[in-house]
């Protein structure tokens, strides 16, 4: 399912971004600060009150829903990291090379289960992304090669002179990868579960963490957070939670809506500022902004279109409130920055 989709029909908006060292603009994505990680509970113990654009359409306040609609947008973006560990391009293409892998399909056709095992370790260890790779046929296992703790698993038959020989799985992401690019991103504490056990992986809680609620307000180390849970799948098979501690808002008088934008573009500004910790061009940006959170994203200098995920973007944008845009009503949140050429400013449009 496209990201855009999954979060408009949640909250009807999507994203946000920033950059390092620079203040942020009208739209306030000072929901919680995005220097650290979560490896550090108490400086992620709670979220400021949130600061909407004051062109924003008026909405009750979210009371004692807030921290739900919090901890949900922070629970779609990292699910739509976990999607990509499923249908991006790339998972794609290391599909199509264990699909038309001579070695491993001559083994298959010739019952070899040894040179089986040799193609599958060779694919594994040898120019791919792929992290674990089992390759059965019919309930026979014949090679299972990789990590313990791995997630995202993908597969489908393998065929040679126009019969089916096996069937592979494979994964692109463990455990701890995820862990590393929600915490990079998103930037909240989270452990996995499978069943009751808390499973030991790298940059996750522990087990001290195993008598947390999979939803709803819970206290950890003396800090109030909200948990919101996803259902991923682990290799081979079963249900792998992931819940994310997320820090509780601060009072805020904004709606349900508006909670969830400034979040999002929270997200972004983390996005951002590692994109421009590597140098990466404002184009790399936009594409990844749109794939974890779905929003439109447009970097510009005055008038002119650096980057945006349409081209050409809107005429105009105004640094706050909202913009018609194809026949949709988008709000719009804005930030200076800078790259090597020179200030810019970074819109996002956060639409139905």
């Amino acid at each position: 399912m496209q990201a855009r989709a999954i979060v408009a029909r949640a909250f009807g908006c999507s994203l946000a971004a920033g950059l390092i060292g620079l203040t942020l603009g009208a739209c306030g994505a000072a929901a919680r600060g995005s220097a650290g990680t979560s490896s550090s509970l108490a400086a992620t113990a709670s979220r400021p009150p949130s600061t909407v654009a004051a062109q924003a359409p008026a909405e009750a306040p979210c009371a004692a829903g807030a921290p739900a609609a919090v901890a949900q947008a922070a629970g779609l973006v990292a699910m739509h990291i976990y999607e990509l560990e499923l249908a991006s391009p790339e998972v794609r293409a290391d599909q199509r090379q264990v699909e038309a892998y001579g070695p491993l399909l001559s083994a298959l056709a010739a019952g070899d289960r040894a040179a089986v095992s040799e193609a599958v370790t060779s694919l594994v260890y040898s120019h791919t992304h792929v992290v674990r790779l089992r390759v059965t046929r019919g309930a026979t296992v014949l090679a299972d090669v990789g990590g313990p703790f791995i997630l995202a698993p993908v597969g489908g038959p393998l065929r040679a002179g126009g019969r089916t020989v096996g069937r592979y799985l494979l994964s692109v992401q463990d455990d701890s990868g995820f862990v590393k690019l929600e915490q990079r991103y998103v930037g909240d504490a989270l452990l996995m579960r499978i069943g009751s056990r808390v499973l030991p992986v790298e940059g996750a809680l522990g087990p001290a963490a195993g008598a947390l609620p999979e939803r709803g307000p819970a206290s950890y180390h003396g800090a109030g957070y909200e948990i919101y849970t996803l259902d991923t799948v682990a290799f081979p098979s079963g249900t792998l939670k992931i819940s994310l501690l997320v820090p509780q808002p601060g009072a805020s008088t904004a709606g349900c809506r508006a909670l969830a934008v400034s979040e999002l573009d929270r997200v972004g500004e983390r996005i951002w500022r590692r994109f421009a910790l590597v140098s990466a061009p404002p184009s790399a940006f936009v594409h990844s902004v749109s794939s974890l959170t779905g929003a439109l994203a447009y970097v510009r200098s005055g008038a002119r279109q650096i980057a945006g995920s349409t081209q050409p973007g809107p005429p105009r944008l105004p640094v706050s409130g909202n913009v018609r845009y194809h026949g949709l009503t988008y709000d719009v949140c804005s930030f200076a920055a800078s790259t090597p050429s020179g200030p810019v400013r970074v819109y996002q449009l956060l639409g139905p």
